[in-house]
């Protein structure tokens, strides 16, 4: 049976508790992480990554360091121009890894909120990380964005070609 936290059934007691704190955990780092892009603190948000992290793009681009990602960051919102964008992680299931690493694998929307107040939608995506202990706390190691696209190139060149 799946070790994933959400369907933890199989587990008692203090194992269950564990589990219980490690998603409660993940939870909050999402909440702490994802409103600091919202927010345009790309300094902040690339410090919720190790150092040595990659993000990436499946089908598309990848990223590998904290100063490669802050520029890729800065480079891709820059699109959003003065709109409020949000992201809605759902369905999180984590599955401990035996290195101590934690996989998260969530679905996610992306909604544009423009000037006027008119609200848009990126294409759904799931987004796979992997998260592992620092000093600091919990940090992603890897990112890699799935949107459910059937052919991500295409996508991506679509959206090169309208923001230059």
């Amino acid at each position: 049976m799946s070790q994933t936290l959400q369907h933890s059934e199989q587990h008692t007691g203090q194992h269950t508790e564990q589990h219980a704190d490690l998603f409660r955990e993940i939870a909050a780092f999402y909440a702490h992480q994802m409103p600091l892009l919202e927010a345009r603190d790309f300094e902040a948000f690339v410090q919720t990554f190790t150092e040595d992290c990659s993000f990436g793009y499946e089908g598309a681009w990848q990223l590998a360091s904290r100063p490669a990602l802050l520029e890729g960051v800065r480079a891709n919102i820059s699109r959003y121009g003065t709109s409020t964008i949000r992201h809605w992680f759902e369905n999180r299931r984590a599955e401990p890894q035996q290195d101590g690493s934690t996989r998260v694998t969530a679905t996610c929307l992306v909604s544009v909120t423009d000037e006027n107040g008119d609200v848009t939608f990126e294409p759904s995506c799931v987004v796979t990380d992997e998260l592992v202990r620092t000093g600091e706390g919990l940090r992603v190691r890897s990112r890699v964005i799935r949107h459910d696209v059937p052919d991500p190139g295409r996508y991506y060149a679509r959206l090169a070609a309208q923001h230059g």
